[in-house]
């Protein structure tokens, strides 16, 4: 009759007997099915958060393009006022014509008006999928820094997923930003 093995290393080969601690035990390990179930938990949580991080990056592009404009909008009004002269911003075409008032345009430009002199600034680009419209085309500035064309610039995205959003010029050349109806991206 074989002698059935007890105690400590009962389940050890002969040559591990001697240690204190039996490696095969401590084995451990992930069944297939655990694995796949695991990945399957994974791509279920991947795919209800994917439609949340596009909407906070087309946000964040409507954002980034409304701080560029504001703050191409503070550069005109303070050109303006160091030049003597005119300054000009609109929403322009890739070649840097300025657009008519309410059409929509990727890219912007602005100049100082001198006379005898043409503008030679190079059209600036908005995030892509981001346009911009003017109220009124282009959005003129007072040298004396007191007066302004009263305007609203309107920042959309074209995919309609982040909520556009508005920089009002006021008369006296102030900017703030506000939340805009998604009617005027249409």
């Amino acid at each position: 009759m074989k002698r059935l093995k007890r105690g400590r290393f009962a389940g050890c080969p002969r040559m591990w007997r001697r240690n204190t601690i039996c490696p095969m035990r401590n084995v451990v390990g992930v069944t297939l099915i655990e694995l796949l179930f695991g990945l399957a938990i994974v791509a279920i949580l991947a795919g209800l958060a994917a439609p949340g991080f596009r909407q906070s990056l087309r946000a964040s592009a409507v954002r980034a393009a409304t701080y560029e404009l504001l703050a191409g909008l503070q550069q005109t009004r303070g050109g303006s006022i160091v030049e003597s002269h005119p300054g000009l911003l609109c929403p322009s075409d890739s070649a840097g014509n300025c657009l008519p008032a309410a059409a929509a345009g990727a890219f912007w430009r602005w100049s100082i008006e001198v006379p005898g002199q043409p503008a030679e600034l190079e059209p600036r680009a908005l995030p892509e999928g981001i346009s911009a419209r003017s109220s009124r085309s282009p959005i003129r500035f007072s040298p004396n820094a007191l007066s302004a064309s009263n305007a609203t610039l309107t920042i959309c995205d074209l995919q309609g997923i982040a909520p556009p959003r508005a920089i009002v010029i006021n008369v006296s050349g102030r900017a703030r930003i506000s939340p805009a109806a998604a009617s005027t991206c249409r």
